[in-house]
C-alpha cells in the first residue's frame, strides 16, 4: 500500500472525532423530543391513576385501567430512548457507541428489577398504600438516577438538573402519601420533563 493510501493518523483521529460530534448531535436534536415524551408519559399516566384514587377512603389502589395506562406509556418512553440513542450512535464506534449502548440499556436494567420489586411486595403483603407510594415515585427515582449517571457521562448540566429535580420529586412526594404522591408526580414530574424540553428547544432557536 502506497503512503498517499494510507490514513494519515491526524486525519484518522479527525474523523473519528467527526463521528462522535454528530453522534452527540444528532442525539441532543432529539433530546427535547425525549424529555417531552417522557413530560408526557408521567403527566397523563400518573395522572390518570390521581384521578381513579383521589377519592377513595380508605386508600384501595388505582383502578387497572389507570395503571395500564401508565405502564403503556413507559414503555413507549423507553422504547423511543432506546431507539433515538441507538440511531444516533449507529455505526459509530470507539466511546460514543459504548455510551449510547450502556444509556439505551440502562432503562430496561433500572425498570425491570423496580417492576420485581414490586411485585416482590405484594407478594409479602405490603399494605395498598405502600404499593401505592412506590409505584409512583419508584419510576421516577430510577430514571432520576440514570439522567444524573447519564449527565456525567456526557457533561450535559441540563440532564444533571433535570435527573436531580425528579430525585427531589420522588423523594417528596413519598411524604406525600398514595394519593398526594400521584399527584406530585403529574405536576412536578411529569412538569419537569416538560420544563426541560422547552428549555432545550428555546436555547436550540436562541
Amino acid at each position: 500500500m502506497s503512503d498517499d493510501q494510507m490514513l494519515d493518523p491526524s486525519a484518522a483521529a479527525a474523523l473519528i472525532k467527526q463521528a462522535q460530534d454528530h453522534a452527540r448531535g444528532a442525539f441532543a436534536i432529539k433530546q427535547p423530543l425525549l424529555y417531552a415524551a417522557w413530560g408526557v408519559a408521567w403527566f397523563i399516566g400518573t395522572g390518570a391513576m390521581w384521578l381513579s384514587v383521589r377519592g377513595q377512603h380508605p386508600y384501595n389502589g388505582p383502578a387497572g385501567w389507570s395503571v395500564a395506562i401508565l405502564v403503556v406509556l413507559i414503555v413507549a418512553a423507553i422504547a423511543a430512548t432506546v431507539f433515538i440513542t441507538s440511531r444516533a450512535t449507529w455505526g459509530i464506534g470507539g466511546n460514543s457507541a459504548r455510551q449510547g449502548t450502556i444509556f439505551g440499556l440502562s432503562w430496561p436494567a433500572g425498570f425491570i428489577p423496580l417492576f420485581l420489586v414490586e411485585g416482590a411486595l405484594s407478594h409479602a403483603g405490603a399494605s395498598a398504600a405502600v404499593m401505592g407510594v412506590i409505584g409512583a415515585v419508584g419510576p421516577l427515582l430510577v430514571t432520576g438516577l440514570i439522567y444524573v449517571t447519564a449527565a456525567a457521562m456526557w457533561v450535559d448540566w441540563t440532564m444533571l438538573a433535570l435527573g436531580i429535580w425528579l430525585l427531589v420529586v420522588a423523594a417528596a412526594g413519598g411524604w406525600a402519601g398514595p394519593v398526594g404522591a400521584l399527584a406530585v408526580d403529574a405536576l412536578a414530574g411529569g412538569g419537569g420533563f416538560l420544563v426541560a424540553a422547552a428549555f432545550l428547544t428555546w436555547k436550540k432557536q436562541g
